[in-house]
């Protein structure tokens, strides 16, 4: 566990908590049980628990995991007394170790952050996890950009199809994470004024601002990559149907033809089998509907 305090207020984070490091955390502060478990439990659901001498919360937040290629969730678990806040998670969010480094760094830091309540600094937490999802959200957004330069684009298909596949599941992604954060944080004004003073209910609507202001973008970027993959699919289609049309005119014309060679083709005695110029009387009227049958598709605007 490290450990950054200023006066009467103290920072704890824990990276991967073992049991046994959770256990002492629970005598120390009188934690409930069930709260311990949550800790624990690998899929937990975003909550706020109230107790009398402390709040439990639970936020999910979204990162991308360069080995899937995913946008995944880390959960952070919160405690909230008097005069300490502790926080946990697996270490997946890198800006709360980038934010603990700097408030070691600078007395200066340390102080403006940790020199108020609890509720203020619980404030700051919060509005830096989730602001730590706009470069997501704006990279989603650069993405259909660059998706929408190359979407017409022949050769490269198959990878503008997998990358509108791959851009949708990340937004359905950051969407399933950020719903339940949004009644989360705004029922954060309704909670025990002993942590989170009256004037800070403004501050957590700012936090709750950043939220939908990144649903909304969410919402805008679901919509485009809608749009994306229908133009893309009505394109890929249209493309198919005129292959298929020119294939069908050929076959179509080349069918008489066919049948004609076929005809001429059988071992039994014809008319005109002997004659020394049947062979290129075959072959020019063979020539002419051939160059007939295409003008007439020409015409009818079939090619």
């Amino acid at each position: 566990m490290q450990t950054v305090s200023h006066q009467k207020l103290a920072w704890h984070t824990l990276v991967r908590p073992t049991p046994e490091e959770l256990n002492v955390l629970q005598e120390k502060y009188s934690f409930h049980e069930l709260d311990i478990e949550d800790c624990l439990s690998e899929h937990e659901r975003p909550k706020i628990d109230e107790y009398e001498d402390y709040l439990f919360l639970v936020l999910h937040i979204p990162y991308f995991d360069k080995a899937t290629r995913s946008i995944l969730k880390d959960e952070v678990h919160l405690f909230v007394g008097q005069n300490y806040v502790i926080t946990l998670n697996d270490g997946k969010i890198k800006v709360l170790d980038e934010f603990r480094e700097m408030l070691e760094k600078s007395g200066a830091e340390c102080e403006e952050y940790l020199g108020k309540d609890a509720g203020y600094f619980l404030y700051e937490l919060i509005n830096l996890l989730f602001e730590s999802c706009f470069p997501l959200v704006d990279g989603l957004t650069k993405k259909l950009r660059e998706l929408d330069a190359i979407l017409f684009e022949a050769e490269r298909e198959e990878k503008v199809l997998r990358t509108i596949l791959e851009l949708k599941r990340s937004i359905i992604a950051m969407r399933r994470i950020l719903l339940p954060q949004r009644s989360l944080v705004a029922s954060l004004e309704h909670k025990s004024k002993k942590f989170i003073s009256e004037d800070m209910d403004v501050y957590f609507d700012d936090v709750l601002d950043a939220i939908e202001r990144q649903w909304a973008l969410l919402e805008t970027a679901k919509e485009v990559s809608d749009a994306l993959q229908q133009s893309f699919e009505s394109w890929i289609q249209n493309k198919t149907n005129r292959i298929i049309r020119f294939l069908t005119v050929m076959s179509v014309t080349m069918l008489p033809l066919t049948v004609i060679t076929g005809f001429y083709g059988m071992n039994v005695h014809l008319p005109y089998a002997k004659e020394v110029y049947a062979y290129f009387g075959i072959a020019i009227v063979l020539f002419v509907f051939l160059v007939a049958s295409l003008a007439y598709s020409v015409w009818r605007k079939w090619l």
